[in-house]
Formats: C-alpha cells, structure tokens, sequence
C-alpha cells in the first residue's frame, strides 16, 4: 500500500531532518490513504495498517521533526480510532503522548497521562519500547521540571515499578 510505504519514509526523513520531504511524503501517505477503496480486502500482512496507525506514524514523524503540538493532535487521533485489542499499541502511543505533552511544558498533563500508561500496564513491566520511551520520558521531565512537585511524585511513581525491570 502507497500509503504505508510513504509514512514510513516520513519518518526516516524526519530523523534525518528532511523536514520537507517528510511533511511532502506524510500528506502522500494520508492522501494515498484516503484514496483506498475501503471495500476491497487488503491483504493480510497490510490487516495492521488503518487510519489510527498513520496517524501514529505520522505523530512519530511530527515528534522528530520538534512539531510536537502536531505530534500530540494526531496522537489523540490515533488514540481515539485505536482497535481494542491493541493494547501494547495503545501504551507505545500513550507513552509518546506523554512525551509530546512535556516537550510543550504540559507537566500536569504530561505526568498526568504517563502515569495512565503505568495503570493501564498493572502489574506487567514495561519493557521494549514502550519501558525506552518511560525511561526517556523520566529522564526529561527530570530535566526540565527538577524540582517541581509532579516530577518529583512522577519519579517516585516510576521507581516503584523499575522492580519488575530487569
């Protein structure tokens, strides 16, 4: 699918800081994507691939290239349209919501919606993406906010499940 292949090209241009040809490719993917006959069968290896999942890639795509307000606007996006059994999905994209959240200063929320993705993982350790993205989320609002009171409860949240991480 043209779209597929065109969001993901987005992204690896917004790591490499092909601002232009990432934004150009993003709106061929989510124009390619509209495009598509919903009533023909896609096939199985594509069953993965919707709307929430280019705008989560599109949100990936919008984070490396420091957009994060975009970011976070198709992050909820994607949140929003998500299938039901995806849960680690949900997390991962949770997880990066955070993130954009603080890069915009949003402690409150930011806090706010990190500690949902430790509620929403109970007892499970977050590990893989999800458990880098925690991690990087911590050492940021560290960062940023070293002696606001929500970083301080964040980090005490989190440290209470790094036990469960090996």
């Amino acid at each position: 699918m043209r779209s597929l292949a065109a969001v993901r090209l987005a992204v690896n241009q917004a790591i490499s800081g092909q601002q232009r040809s990432a934004l150009a490719n993003f709106d061929l993917a989510v124009d390619s994507f509209a495009r598509t006959d919903a009533a023909e069968p896609l096939p199985a290896w594509l069953g993965f691939y919707d709307r929430s999942e280019l705008f989560g890639l599109g949100a990936l795509a919008m984070s490396h290239l420091g957009r994060h307000d975009q970011s976070e606007a198709y992050l909820h996006r994607t949140l929003a349209t998500l299938r039901p059994g995806y849960t680690r999905n949900r997390l991962y994209y949770t997880a990066h919501l955070a993130l954009a959240q603080l890069r915009q200063r949003d402690m409150e929320h930011a806090c706010d919606t990190a500690a949902s993705v430790l509620k929403a993982a109970g007892n499970a350790s977050l590990t893989g993406r999800t458990g880098l993205l925690m991690d990087t989320f911590s050492r940021e609002l560290s960062a940023v906010a070293p002696g606001a009171r929500g970083a301080a409860q964040w980090a005490e949240r989190y440290a209470g499940t790094q036990g469960d991480r090996a």
